[in-house]
């Protein structure tokens, strides 16, 4: 099947500019460029609605509050900056410093604490720390876990029922799990997964799975520990191998999962036939569902993020300077729910009984 594209802007930005990063906060929606610059703009007209030139210097991350009504933004100037968008976003509500001076590279937010991760500059070992701090009292992050990881941090994510549970992702070829309510490192470290390459993306794909999605396209999934301890094993992992050759593509932009999406969404690109794809990964064996296309994408450029609005319509930004807003079913709505969910599996019955209601290549 494929989608439709219904607008398409450069929110305004200089030529030669590429867009990072899309989130959304309740009604507004946002991207990050090259250029430092935050910007928000609105659906279904992609326009621009408000801009801050030089958000950071060297801005890096961008990612929804968890009160989902603010943005929250980081960069390589060891900041990390809440926006919130329904008072004007010309200067930030608050402002989080990482003590070393370390340029951040990874956010992630949960209830009152946000993660950062932190980015290494040298060559072989670098010196990193998976940082919490909590915006109550916002002055120093509450825990620093900077023996776990030698090189910098590609991605953060935190447990969606078990909020004390943080990953991390690393480009040593690392995925940690800490239990965030420990504040000693060691006893903290209740997991630590093993791609074997630089981890470009990873997160819970279900209450005790993880996936990891390397550098080089290595998909894999692993069981979470249930107790943090050898009492109860993990369930097995399951390697998938290098996704370009069963997907036919040329890489993979991200898993996006999020509530209104009956399974998680696998989204990858081919530059030479200038396509960006979707396929569903439908339980209980995590099988390639049915592929949605999105024909012309960014032309020959990379697509560097993709966020769904709903279950109907996404966001996608790349490095030709565009936004572009996608129906993926321009004929009926219910077809692409259908064809994002398993036939057959116990959350596509759901959702038809019941209606259906979240990277950077490198």
């Amino acid at each position: 099947m494929a989608a439709k594209q219904l607008a398409s802007s450069t929110l305004g930005s200089p030529s030669n500019t590429y867009f990072f990063t899309l989130a959304k906060a309740g009604q507004h929606f946002a991207t990050i460029g090259s250029d430092d610059s935050l910007r928000l703009f609105d659906l279904p007209t992609v326009q621009l609605t408000d801009e801050v030139k030089g958000a950071h210097s060297g801005l890096a991350c961008l990612t929804a509050g968890a009160d989902a009504t603010t943005f929250v933004s980081a960069g390589r100037d060891s900041r990390v900056r809440v926006w919130d968008p329904r008072t004007g976003i010309k200067s930030p509500n608050l402002e989080l410093i990482e003590p070393k001076s370390a340029g951040i590279s990874a956010v992630a937010c949960a209830g009152h604490f946000i993660a950062a991760g932190t980015e290494s500059t040298k060559e072989g070992l670098g010196d990193v720390s998976v940082l919490i701090y909590d915006m109550r009292s916002p002055a120093q992050p509450i825990r620093s876990y900077a023996e776990s990881h030698t090189d910098t941090i590609t991605q953060l994510a935190w447990h969606s029922t078990q909020s004390n549970l943080l990953l991390s992702g690393s480009t040593d070829g690392l995925v940690s799990i800490f239990d965030a309510n420990i504040p000693e490192e060691e006893d903290a470290l209740m997991q630590v997964l093993n791609p074997r390459s630089a981890v470009h993306c990873a997160g819970f794909l279900t209450d005790d799975q993880v996936y990891t999605l390397s550098t080089d396209e290595q998909f894999s999934v692993y069981g979470l520990d249930k107790t943090g301890t050898t009492e109860e094993e993990p369930l097995p992992a399951h390697q998938f191998g290098d996704l370009r050759e069963k997907l036919d593509c040329m890489y993979v932009i991200n898993v996006a999962q999020q509530s209104f999406l009956p399974n998680p969404v696998v989204a990858f690109g081919h530059n030479v036939n200038q396509t960006l794809s979707l396929v569903p990964l439908q339980d209980p064996n995590w099988s390639i569902g049915s592929r949605v296309d999105l024909p012309g994408a960014h032309g020959e450029e990379v697509v560097r993020d993709i966020l769904f609005v709903d279950a109907a319509t996404t966001l996608t930004c790349g490095e030709d300077g565009h936004v572009r807003y996608w129906s993926l079913s321009p004929s009926d709505t219910a077809q692409q729910d259908q064809s994002l969910a398993a036939p057959g599996s116990k959350k596509a019955k759901r959702n038809a009984k019941k209606g259906i209601e979240r990277f950077a290549p490198y």
